[in-house]
């Protein structure tokens, strides 16, 4: 797929995305970037977060700054917006991109305890990190709040409890945001991805969820990125509190 959409233009905006080192976050980082944003990458593994800032740098001549981070660390979104702050002076657009794998077990497999960690990531940290942003949110002529949730979180299947639950609450979280955020101007929305060809999908539920897509294929990264870039961009200024559903047809069949 390409990073190019025509007529999106982001220049001069400041972006985070994290969980921006490979998949879908790195598509959200090139395509932002493309589309002429200076970016923050944050992700616990630095050195593929680096390869890609000197991707984005080869490619598009912008040099993100990039954080070694732990999104559910008490202080993760202090960091974020200091890094943005630190290296351009402002923050418009806060992609909450980072996830676990699924871990597709039974009812009978799954423990209360198996639940925290997603919860910690889809839920936790993201409210904690748009808290810390959104003072400098408020200063944005633009300012935008984008998770990446999942259809998953829209119509769950089962076999991966705290996947599709946390999905679920981070939907509800996103919509209480826009609900009080917007007397701020801050829009805040979600892109709902289906199957998508990332490591995500693990190899056991490949043909699964093949076989659940109308469309007859796996989405791209780069299909959710031009979402994210819609959303964050002028012609997206009269949507909040929507999910963008990106999944090749599957809710039609209830998948």
């Amino acid at each position: 797929m390409t990073t190019d959409i025509p007529g999106v233009r982001l220049d001069g905006r400041v972006a985070v995305v994290t969980g921006a080192a490979r998949g879908m976050g790195a598509a959200h980082a090139r395509t932002l970037a493309s589309r002429g944003c200076e970016l923050v990458l944050a992700d616990l593994d630095l050195a593929e977060l680096d390869a890609v800032a000197a991707e984005i740098l080869a490619s598009f001549g912008r040099t993100p700054a990039t954080l070694q981070l732990d999104i559910t660390a008490p202080d993760a979104g202090e960091r974020l917006v200091a890094a943005a702050v630190g290296s351009w002076g402002r923050l418009d657009i806060l992609v909450h991109n980072a996830g676990l794998m699924h871990n597709w077990k039974t009812l009978e497999e799954t423990s209360a305890g198996d639940l925290e960690p997603y919860f910690a990531v889809n839920v936790l940290a993201p409210y904690a990190m748009t808290r810390s942003a959104v003072p400098w949110l408020r200063k944005s002529d633009a300012p935008r709040v984008i998770f990446i949730s999942s259809q998953w979180g829209q119509v769950p299947d089962g076999h991966s409890y705290g996947y599709m639950t946390s999905k679920a609450a981070q939907l509800s979280l996103m919509k209480a945001l826009s609900k009080e955020l917007v007397v701020d101007g801050i829009l805040v929305n979600a892109v709902a991805p289906g199957a998508i060809h990332t490591r995500m999908v693990p190899d056991e539920a490949y043909d699964a969820e093949l076989a659940a897509v109308p469309l007859g294929r796996l989405g791209d990264p780069y299909e959710i990125a031009a979402a994210v870039a819609f959303l964050a961009s002028d012609s997206a200024a009269f949507i909040t509190g929507q999910t963008l559903s990106v999944n090749g047809g599957a809710l039609i069949t209830g998948a």
